[in-house]
């Protein structure tokens, strides 16, 4: 799935849009605030300090599952 696609599915599965909302907003507004919305999490993770540098991978962990909560499938992320 490409990427524009995945934004704008789990936009439009995770937030209550009506009809209306719909009628008034575009797809490119959709795709910018899921955008906005993965970008401000994934910057909560890399900003928590109860990680030191060690513990990096974690971090990496952490942001490719975030991705993956928005459908943002990373190929090479198999580390469970």
């Amino acid at each position: 799935m490409e990427l524009w696609q995945a934004l704008l599915l789990s936009g439009l599965q995770n937030e209550n849009y009506t009809f209306k909302d719909l009628k008034d907003t575009t797809l490119k507004e959709i795709i910018e605030n899921n955008c906005y919305k993965v970008l401000t999490e994934i910057k909560k993770i890399i900003d928590d300090e109860r990680f030191s540098d060690l513990d990096c991978f974690y971090k990496i962990d952490k942001i490719l599952c975030k991705l993956e909560e928005y459908n943002i499938i990373c190929d090479r992320h198999d580390f469970d």
